[in-house]
């Protein structure tokens, strides 16, 4: 773990790394350049002291009415993270402009957490608090780990914090899920276990605001469907795409969401609104959907809109489904998803990935067994023997 530099000298590195000196152990690029913002942008100091401003009673209240259901929806993925991670760490949810509008944490962390000023209601973006898990995740639209003497400012050095922005239907970026702890976290499982948060937020968040939609849900695997990896489509009663998820873009091999948002589903389905009305049903009797010449071949199942007054028993079940707390084996789901990436960034090479993770072969070897992972061969997402 690196040592906790005097806030002097933290202020050197910073303005000599900005200036473009090698300082003795590299700086990430995406760190020297918020360090830039900060110095060149923001007017920031590295020796500043003073706690974060805090937004009033009433503010806090009408940025949480405004983020609502995504607050709601967060609180239970930020407990059930809290309770994984079993460490002295506190969890975050912060809207668009880097207010913390939900925390809770560990009460061993709570110390820390009160002295760094880690609470409801403070301003965490980069432009009041320097290079942060919370702010640079904003600035930058996507996840971050910075780690101790990353952060800007000195008083700031002694955290850890992991970052992933969260996005609505649309693509707009709302907030940011942040986990912030004294103690050094291993950067891909924490930051494949904040993601996970993340999209279950979304997930949920999308289907409480769509409702009323028709909301297409589908997979390249049946079982699949209304777990979170799934893809949503809202879609409106002239056949046009309301809203989608982000495995709904990555499944469809589609960059951004403008690239479906006020699509008619037909052009990304071939099927009009009547014929996936007909689709209703559970996912194991999902039917193959007829893409026009991308992504991947998925089954699907429709939810139908929710009237006031009226529900189905496919849209409560579907729903209560989406929103149970997640599973006790997340850190598992996370830790399979982090072991398969690396193992493919490294053409399943054990050594080189051993080494890339910093556990030896055996141990390596034991966890592919546990998970039931083997050398992927197909879009499919199979597991098939070297």
């Amino acid at each position: 773990m690196r040592t906790v530099p005097s806030t002097v000298a933290h202020a050197r590195l910073v303005e000599a790394v900005v200036a473009g000196q090698r300082p003795a152990q590299p700086v990430d690029v995406r760190v020297r350049e918020s360090w830039r913002r900060c110095l060149s942008d923001y007017r920031l100091s590295p020796d500043q002291t003073q706690h974060p401003a805090v937004v009033s009673v009433a503010q806090l209240r009408q940025r949480r009415e405004r983020a609502d259901p995504l607050c709601s929806i967060a609180r239970i993925e930020m407990a059930a993270l809290a309770r994984l991670l079993n460490a002295p760490v506190g969890v975050m949810l912060t809207d668009h402009e880097g207010v913390i509008l939900g925390y809770t944490g560990a009460a061993n962390f709570a110390e820390i957490a009160r002295r760094a000023g880690l609470r409801e209601g403070a301003i965490w973006s980069e432009q009041a608090q320097g290079t942060n898990g919370m702010g640079t995740c904003l600035a930058m639209r996507e996840p971050v780990l910075i780690e101790a003497d990353e952060h800007f400012l000195a008083k700031n050095v002694a955290l850890t914090c992991c970052g992933a922005p969260i996005l609505d239907s649309c693509g707009h970026l709302v907030g940011v899920l942040n986990i912030s702890g004294h103690l050094r976290l291993s950067a891909a499982p924490t930051l494949a276990l904040v993601r996970l948060a993340v999209q279950n937020i979304e997930n949920r968040a999308l289907l409480a605001q769509h409702r009323r939609h028709h909301l297409l849900r589908f997979h390249p695997h049946r079982e699949f469907i209304s777990t979170a990896g799934e893809g949503i489509l809202a879609i409106a009663g002239d056949g046009r795409i309301a809203g989608a998820n982000v495995a709904a873009l990555e499944w469809l091999g589609v960059a951004a969401h403008s690239g479906l948002c006020g699509q008619r589903v037909e052009q990304v389905f071939g099927l009009d609104l009547a014929m996936l009305e007909r689709l209703q049903g559970e996912p194991a009797s999902a039917e193959p959907l007829p893409q026009r010449d991308r992504g991947s071949l998925c089954y699907g199942i429709v939810q139908p809109p929710q009237l006031p007054g009226r529900s189905s028993a496919l849209a409560i079940t579907s729903s209560a489904a989406t929103v149970a707390p997640p599973r006790a084996d997340a850190l598992a789901q996370a830790e399979r998803k982090v072991l398969r990436e690396v193992l493919e960034s490294c053409r399943w090479n054990v050594s080189q990935a051993a080494m890339q993770l910093n556990i030896s072969r055996r141990t390596l070897h034991r966890k592919l067994k546990s998970h039931g992972l083997r050398r992927h061969s197909a879009w499919t997402g199979g597991d098939s023997a070297d």
